[in-house]
């Protein structure tokens, strides 16, 4: 049964915007070859992240998170089996947090 686990975190002051566009390529590349899909978005330092995709996965992705020197704070807000992935067949999108927000009222 697929998982879901949402996150906050804060990046740290080391982490520049051009890093923030190879993790973001990388994390689709690697998301999408173990069947994670989900949505990435960041305000100013701040992180929120739904991962969606086999539960074991998903739960090996952010364990990594949690121990990636790039965010500090990596709080888990939702961890839920779901019957189906909501993002369909993205790796990882970045996306603004005003559609993570509404994303999160639509997610079933």
């Amino acid at each position: 049964m697929p998982l879901r686990i949402v996150y906050v975190s804060t990046l740290e002051p080391h982490v520049t915007e051009a890093d923030i566009d190879a993790l973001v390529g990388t994390a689709a590349a690697f998301n999408k070859a173990h069947g994670i899909t989900g949505l990435l978005a960041f305000e100013d330092r701040r992180v929120c992240q739904i991962l969606e995709g086999p539960d074991a996965a998903v739960e090996a992705l952010f364990r990594s998170i949690r121990n990636d020197g790039r965010h500090r704070g990596v709080t888990e807000i939702v961890q839920v089996p779901i019957d189906a992935v909501s993002f369909d067949d993205w790796g990882m999108v970045r996306r603004p947090m005003i559609d993570m927000v509404m994303a999160a009222y639509t997610l079933k």
